[in-house]
């Protein structure tokens, strides 16, 4: 009865299409951005589990059911099921739409035990979202949310931003900062240079408190409480600054990272603050071209450059007589197309570069493991050390293998042993001890 009773509303009504595919190789389309329903009850467990699914314990993700959905617009593809089902959901988005595709991102218990996902999208891209439950817990019916998060890009810097509604901790939103992509530039935590830039922050985006950049470096020479040792994360001179009267105070002690409220004034904050609701996101330009857009009627001579000394490699350019304003030297330099293998507890970079072009290399960061050129979270129950510490000592292992202490938790990525005490608010649901 409930099948054919649904049969008119799929037949007339073509923006609502949804319910999802019980089969990932014949997943369900979803036209666009919009509310489409879902129904997991009779589902079966399609897909396998993947680490990067691994939350509270588990990788799985049961009674799933799929959709092929292509980006209309470049930005942060959302896509949620928040205060729309009574299901406890999980969430799922795979690289294109091959079953047993890379993983891009994975979300649990996000509100509630709704959940919401976030990953970078460019228009005309298709991606497989798969949408289940906690392992052990029933289907069911709701709604999924698909919508796109449209950066807003400064016309005088070309610098885009972009505020992500999702609340995580500082650590966990400067590393889903730098896992996102806008018009092929990676992002970070925002950081704040002048007035202006802070200006068109508050006029431009949309949030109540957010994640910026800025925190304290404990071990910096210059530290003191409560406002000293403060830099941004890109590592950018630290000179203007918006605190709120009466900030920083550090109260409660620990507030070693900072928050930004909708008027643009800052206050520093516990790293897991369970108020910060958002965080901000900042994509800068790459490097121009000399005259972006290009003049088409612009013609060169191609030079080939040889050492003439013994072995030294200091070569001098000079051009005269040319328009002034609209003539330049440019020097292409070849890449060695041999790979250079990654350091042994490094990754390699940019993150949002694919392996075989990526083209440089950064410690492994604590909380994580690296291996093979790539970083992932410790599981929950472990923590990361420091790597270079460890390299020091000539025991770094390509496992999180340190456990945390006896009466605390520690959540997957966590930076020590004594992350959380057991049943820590917010969320003292999630803030569980493994025996």
């Amino acid at each position: 009865m409930r099948r054919s009773s649904l049969i008119p509303v799929l037949l007339t009504c073509g923006p609502l299409l949804g319910q999802g595919a019980d089969d990932c190789s014949n997943p369900t389309v979803l036209p666009g951005e919009g509310v489409f329903p879902f129904d997991t009850t009779s589902a079966t467990t399609d897909g396998a589990p993947d680490a990067t699914c691994l939350q509270f314990g588990t990788a799985q993700i049961e009674r799933d059911v799929w959709f092929s959905w292509t980006a209309p617009a470049a930005g942060l593809a959302r896509v949620e099921t928040c205060g729309a089902t009574a299901v406890d959901t999980r969430l799922a988005a795979y690289q294109g739409t091959t079953c047993g595709g890379p993983v891009l991102a994975c979300a649990d218990d996000d509100c509630g035990l709704q959940s919401s996902l976030t990953f970078a999208c460019d228009a005309g891209e298709t991606f497989l979202l798969r949408l289940g439950s906690y392992p052990g817990t029933p289907g069911g019916t709701g709604s999924l949310t698909v919508s796109v998060l449209a950066p807003a890009v400064d016309a005088a810097t070309g610098h885009a931003y972009l505020v992500v509604p999702k609340q995580l901790d500082w650590y966990t939103a400067r590393d889903a900062a730098s896992a996102l992509v806008f018009q092929g530039q990676a992002g970070h935590l925002v950081t704040i240079g002048d007035q202006a830039e802070r200006d068109f922050l508050v006029s431009s985006l949309t949030f109540d408190r957010a994640w910026i950049g800025l925190e304290q470096d404990t071990s910096s020479s210059i530290y003191s409480e409560p406002a000293g040792g403060w830099g941004w994360v890109t590592g950018e001179i630290f000179s203007f600054t918006s605190w709120r009267a009466g900030e920083p105070n550090d109260s409660p002690a620990g507030e070693n990272h900072a928050e930004m409220f909708a008027d643009g004034t800052w206050n520093d904050a516990e790293f897991f603050s369970g108020v910060v609701g958002a965080y901000i996101v900042e994509f800068e330009p790459g490097a121009l071209a000399f005259c972006q857009p290009a003049n088409p009627s612009s013609v060169g001579t191609p030079v080939t450059l040889a050492d003439s000394g013994p072995g030294g490699g200091v070569y001098h350019l000079e051009a005269t007589g040319g328009p002034p304003g609209e003539f330049g030297i440019f020097v292409v330099a070849a890449i060695p197309s041999a790979p250079v293998p990654v350091s042994e507890g490094y990754y390699s970079t940019p993150l949002a570069a694919a392996n075989e072009t990526r083209s440089g290399q950064e410690i492994c960061p604590l909380g994580y493991i690296c291996a093979g050129g790539e970083r992932s979270k410790c599981p929950s129950g472990y923590y990361g050390a420091d790597t270079q510490t460890l390299l020091d000592a000539n025991a770094y292992a390509e496992q999180c293998s340190y456990a945390c202490y006896a009466g605390y938790y520690c959540p997957r990525g966590a930076t020590g042993p004594t992350q959380e005490p057991c049943g820590y608010e917010p969320f003292p649901e999630q803030w569980y001890c493994p025996e």
